[in-house]
């Protein structure tokens, strides 16, 4: 009996030894697997007592599902306490990346960057202690800007070119990644902005007028949309008298090619408010020097100044605003006595 008893338990203890190495051969060839299937970057920023982690995935084109290289891999995330760190990683030439002693805590914000790619951005996940997470980026590449938005902006009211407005532009490709491009309008009120095929929105931005917008459009490869645009000024000023003509005793006598004045004359404006604050004051001015300011109407000034060595003066019409850009209009003439 004392024989059977010490074979049954020295049986035991071989099999107990067995399972125990086979256990560790395992654990030491996956660890092996892991540590040597990528290039690992650990680039953590704080020491840390939970740092037994990891965080591995793969990155890939989403057109071609072709790796990725050395992509840029970003981890932000926060303790139990609070703290917050960040891990960073790059791809391999087979797409993958991996961060070993990774914090354990909760996962606010993770992203990819790579050249020829759009940004990739996500977040919230929480990884427990000793635990390994899967996160695989499938990148959207820029598309060629083969294609162009083209168009003239001029002024609603009066017709000409608007120089110097910007315009805007937001792009999407057929995965809905988004681009932002813009310019500005030149002498002639000529704009062009290249992107790629897919969707865009283009509008305007210039002080003293209405923007405008469009959008969603569609563009394919080697296409040219034109979107023209007709801004309406946010104020509208008129001088109403003098216009083209021969004035004397402030009454024109018949018209001319320009404001030719003979004596006293009453400068009258018309002010027009489409949009924005209420006008502060309006103020006109003769050959750069103010002459007088109006609160309310009717726009009418008196200009009855001798002026015996110098013919040629500017008008000019400022409209004061308390809080948006303010307007002004200029016009020559020639005045006599």
């Amino acid at each position: 009996m004392l024989e059977k008893y010490f074979v049954k338990h020295h049986i035991c203890f071989i099999f107990i030894v067995l399972f125990v190495l086979v256990v560790n051969t395992s654990t030491i060839n996956a660890t092996s697997f892991i540590n040597n299937s990528s290039l690992i970057i650990n680039n953590n920023q704080k020491k840390i007592s939970s740092d037994n982690s990891t965080i591995c995935g793969y990155v890939t084109d989403i057109e071609t599902f072709e790796p990725i290289y050395y992509a840029m891999i970003n981890f932000f995330i926060q303790d139990g306490q609070g703290n917050q760190y960040e891990f960073e990683a790059l791809s391999n030439e087979t797409g993958f990346y991996i961060i070993e002693n990774v914090v354990a805590g909760y996962c606010f914000e993770y992203g990819a960057h790579a050249e020829g790619y759009h940004f990739y951005w996500s977040g919230n996940f929480y990884i427990l202690e000793n635990e390994t997470v899967w996160v695989n980026f499938s990148m959207c590449p820029y598309q060629p800007e083969t294609s162009q938005v083209r168009g003239y902006i001029n002024d609603n009211h009066t017709g000409k070119p608007i120089f110097n407005a910007t315009i805007y532009m937001i792009w999407s490709d057929i995965h809905w990644q988004l681009s932002y491009n813009g310019t500005n309008s030149d002498e002639n009120g000529f704009y062009s902005i290249n992107l790629g095929a897919g969707r865009f929105i283009v509008h305007t931005d210039l002080d003293g007028y209405i923007n405008q917008g469009v959008g969603w459009i569609n563009i394919s490869d080697y296409e040219t949309s034109w979107v023209n645009f007709s801004l309406d000024p946010e104020i509208i000023i008129e001088i109403t008298k003098p216009q083209n003509g021969i004035y004397y005793k402030n009454k024109m006598i018949f018209p001319f090619y320009f404001p030719l004045i003979i004596g006293p004359v009453d400068i009258e404006i018309n002010i027009s408010l489409l949009y924005g604050n209420t006008i502060d004051h309006i103020e006109i001015l003769i050959d750069n020097t103010s002459k007088y300011n109006f609160t309310t109407g009717p726009y009418i000034y008196h200009w009855n100044e001798r002026t015996l060595f110098r013919f040629r003066h500017t008008i000019e019409i400022i409209v004061h605003r308390n809080y948006d850009s303010d307007a002004s209009k200029k016009l020559q003439v020639w005045k006599f006595f």
